[in-house]
Protein backbone atom coordinates (compact mmCIF):
# COMPACT_ATOMS: atom_id res chain seq x y z
CA UNK A 1 0.00 0.00 0.00
CA UNK A 2 0.66 3.38 -1.10
CA UNK A 3 1.88 5.35 2.11
CA UNK A 4 -0.64 9.03 2.07
CA UNK A 5 1.63 12.19 2.16
CA UNK A 6 1.09 14.30 5.32
CA UNK A 7 -1.39 16.81 6.22
CA UNK A 8 0.79 19.98 6.02
CA UNK A 9 0.98 21.46 9.27
CA UNK A 10 0.77 25.19 10.17
CA UNK A 11 3.23 27.09 12.04
CA UNK A 12 3.47 30.35 13.47
CA UNK A 13 5.58 32.82 11.43
CA UNK A 14 6.57 34.41 14.62
CA UNK A 15 7.30 32.32 17.36
CA UNK A 16 6.99 29.12 14.99
CA UNK A 17 5.08 27.02 17.40
CA UNK A 18 3.25 24.88 15.54
CA UNK A 19 -0.88 25.28 15.52
CA UNK A 20 -2.84 21.75 15.86
CA UNK A 21 -6.29 23.00 16.39
CA UNK A 22 -8.49 26.05 15.57
CA UNK A 23 -8.01 27.52 18.97
CA UNK A 24 -4.69 27.97 18.60
CA UNK A 25 -4.68 29.58 15.74
CA UNK A 26 -5.16 33.05 16.20
CA UNK A 27 -5.14 34.49 12.29
CA UNK A 28 -4.46 33.34 8.89
CA UNK A 29 -3.93 35.95 5.93
CA UNK A 30 -4.61 34.88 2.30
CA UNK A 31 -1.07 35.92 1.56
CA UNK A 32 -0.11 32.53 3.77
CA UNK A 33 0.97 34.34 7.04
CA UNK A 34 -0.63 32.29 9.83
CA UNK A 35 -0.11 33.28 13.86
CA UNK A 36 -0.71 31.41 16.90
CA UNK A 37 -3.26 32.90 19.48
CA UNK A 38 -0.65 34.52 21.31
CA UNK A 39 -1.45 38.24 21.34
CA UNK A 40 2.42 39.06 20.69
CA UNK A 41 2.23 37.16 17.75
CA UNK A 42 -0.61 38.61 16.28
CA UNK A 43 1.15 41.90 17.02
CA UNK A 44 3.69 41.56 14.93
CA UNK A 45 2.19 40.22 11.93
CA UNK A 46 -1.33 41.90 12.11
CA UNK A 47 -3.19 45.06 13.31
CA UNK A 48 -6.46 46.18 14.24
CA UNK A 49 -7.97 49.28 11.94
CA UNK A 50 -11.01 51.09 11.28
CA UNK A 51 -11.63 51.25 15.20
CA UNK A 52 -11.62 47.40 15.04
CA UNK A 53 -13.68 47.22 11.79
CA UNK A 54 -10.71 45.44 10.40
CA UNK A 55 -7.52 43.42 10.50
CA UNK A 56 -4.64 44.53 8.26
CA UNK A 57 -1.78 41.83 7.39
CA UNK A 58 1.32 43.99 8.43
CA UNK A 59 3.47 41.52 5.36
CA UNK A 60 1.31 42.09 2.34
CA UNK A 61 -1.32 44.94 3.41
CA UNK A 62 -4.90 43.30 2.77
CA UNK A 63 -7.34 44.41 4.75
CA UNK A 64 -10.11 41.72 5.74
Amino acid sequence: MAESPAEPRLRCRACAREVTSPSDLGWECECGVVVCADPACYEEYFKWVGGGEGVRCRTCGVVT
